[in-house]
């Protein structure tokens, strides 16, 4: 059984409108919303790359600082329920895959303990052809060992 990630129809479409404004330059942000349930997330909000981020046509190194006063900014507004889930960025001229890089990007965003993420994601906007992927990274219990994986989960717009 995978994961379903719901994503709400404005922040797809502000994924879009950041992606088609930085062409031919990569972008990116950070994603918000909940856990549902085990195999449920709900994206409510995307937020772009902040001021201080670098745009280059094939990597995007984001405003970290901005978003970290973002996300904390949003968790405060919906009652510490909605927080960050994860990062998205586009691929210009390129299709939705997981490259190596975002593989370390993911696995990262894991290890990261500040961020408390049991289930981080990493979704991603291929421009050709357009199409929105994400990633799923778990550490699954099997018997006596845990097994870190990283999944391709279904994506739902609402």
């Amino acid at each position: 059984m995978g994961y379903t990630i719901w994503v709400k129809e404005s922040a797809y479409r502000a994924i879009l409108e950041e992606a088609i404004g930085k062409m031919p330059y990569g972008t990116g942000g950070v994603v918000l919303g909940y856990w549902g349930n085990e195999r449920e997330a709900v994206v409510t909000m995307v937020v772009g790359p902040g001021p201080n981020a670098t745009h280059k046509k094939r990597s995007f190194v984001p405003d970290n600082e901005f978003h970290t006063e973002e996300i904390a900014k949003y968790y405060d507004l919906s009652d510490r329920i909605e927080t960050y889930l994860g990062d998205w960025h586009t691929h210009p001229k390129a299709s939705t895959y997981l490259s190596w890089q975002d593989e370390v990007t993911l696995k990262r965003i894991a290890a990261f303990k500040p961020a408390r993420l049991k289930k981080p994601c990493m979704m991603i906007l291929g421009t050709c052809p357009v199409s929105l992927g994400v990633w799923v990274h778990t550490n699954e219990e099997l018997l006596f060992f845990k097994r870190k994986t990283i999944s391709k989960a279904e994506i739902r717009i609402f």
